[in-house]
């Protein structure tokens, strides 16, 4: 049997018929109605669509109004798009060490950083929910109110997770949230969503959405100005048709992934050499992180000889040769993100995965530990 982390990339059938009836009835539209769609699902006010989602994370440092010399505080333990969009600006980013337990940025040393880099320069903190497990949302605003700094989530880990009687990305105390919908399915589909609090970035967003370009729509439609310097962001049509399909399945999605944990938590209980994550009643399990003792690399070549494709999430970014030497950073400047790393895996955790799969996995890796060294 071969399990791949990622899937095959199979077009749905849903999809494939969506896309005839639109082609049929005409495609104008459809971006706009996935908007409206996201708009109720996260219950943010205003929402723009984009090409993906680290468009839409560019898009609110655009919105932000981000100058040369400012100073954005993220998790060293995320994406590597998250400071490269800071970077765009020629501002920096300020690495922050995470939970050795949640994997969340750490609210201690989150403290720590806005003490130490407390100046108008400070704009804001971009917050990564690791795994689909909510960071320590309450303690981070009340820190970034007593620090004057503005909340960004990035909620690509973290889809319609709830969140306090609603789902993260919600609350108005977030100004932007970046979500995003899906991988690219063979190479064909993909989009983000820059959800938004706050009306003055979400004017600005759909300007820069669009080249910074405006037209005279009543007067001249083919004449247009450029009122600033944008990008082409803007989702097309047949991304936005996929993009709502898999918004619309993303509950049940999310159902079958704490599905596919609870057979996990059940079958790898007590291994010797396996660490199973943090159960959380709103853990959604976007990814599933189990932590190997020792020798976590031996491990996953034996998963790989089973047919079994693992993942990591993720490697921390001060590790990587472009920060590490543009800030001089040294592997043991964030203890317990370099830990997770040399420990941490991501077992496949997708929907669309049978049970029989799931147990085959689980039938692997209680061998594999058994004869673990």
């Amino acid at each position: 049997m071969t399990i791949s982390y990622d899937g095959t990339g199979h077009l749905p059938d849903e999809l494939l018929s969506l896309l005839t009836e639109s082609n049929e009835k005409g495609l104008d539209g459809q971006a706009e109605k996935l908007e409206e769609q996201a708009r109720l699902l996260y219950g943010a006010p205003h929402v723009l669509s984009t090409v993906n989602s680290t468009a839409a994370l560019h898009l609110a440092m655009c919105a932000l109004d981000l100058k040369r010399g400012d100073k954005v505080i993220c998790s060293v333990n995320a994406f590597v798009d998250v400071p490269e969009v800071v970077r765009h600006f020629d501002a920096e980013p300020i690495f922050v060490d995470c939970d050795p337990f949640s994997y969340n940025i750490n609210p201690e040393r989150l403290e720590e950083a806005l003490k130490a880099n407390q100046s108008k320069k400070l704009r804001a903190v971009i917050v990564n929910h690791m795994a689909g497990l909510p960071a320590e949302l309450e303690t981070i605003y009340a820190l970034a109110e007593k620090y004057d700094v503005e909340v960004i989530e990035d909620l690509t880990d973290a889809p319609l997770v709830p969140w306090r009687g609603g789902v993260l990305g919600a609350d108005e105390r977030t100004i932007l949230a970046i979500a995003g919908l899906g991988s690219k399915v063979n190479g064909r589909f993909d989009a983000g969503l820059l959800l938004s609090h706050n009306e003055e970035c979400y004017e600005r967003g759909m300007l820069l959405r669009n080249h910074g370009m405006v037209r005279e729509k009543e007067k001249a439609p083919y004449l247009y100005d450029v009122q600033c310097i944008g990008c082409q962001y803007r989702l097309d049509e047949y991304s936005a048709i996929y993009a709502s399909l898999l918004l619309e399945k993303l509950n049940e999605e999310n159902r079958r992934r704490r599905e596919i944990a609870e057979i996990y938590f059940r079958e790898l209980e007590g291994l010797a050499h396996l660490r199973l994550p943090l159960k959380h009643e709103e853990h959604t399990y976007f990814r599933f992180i189990v932590e190997i003792d020792r020798n976590r690399d031996a491990f996953a070549r034996k998963l790989a000889e089973k047919g079994i494709e693992i993942a990591l999430h993720y490697v921390p970014l001060h590790t990587t040769r472009y920060y590490k030497e543009k800030y001089e950073l040294k592997l043991f400047d964030f203890p317990w993100a370099m830990g997770i790393y040399q420990r941490a895996m991501s077992l496949p955790n997708r929907p669309d995965l049978t049970d029989e799969e799931v147990l085959y996995i689980c039938d692997a890796i209680r061998e594999i530990d058994a004869e673990h060294i």
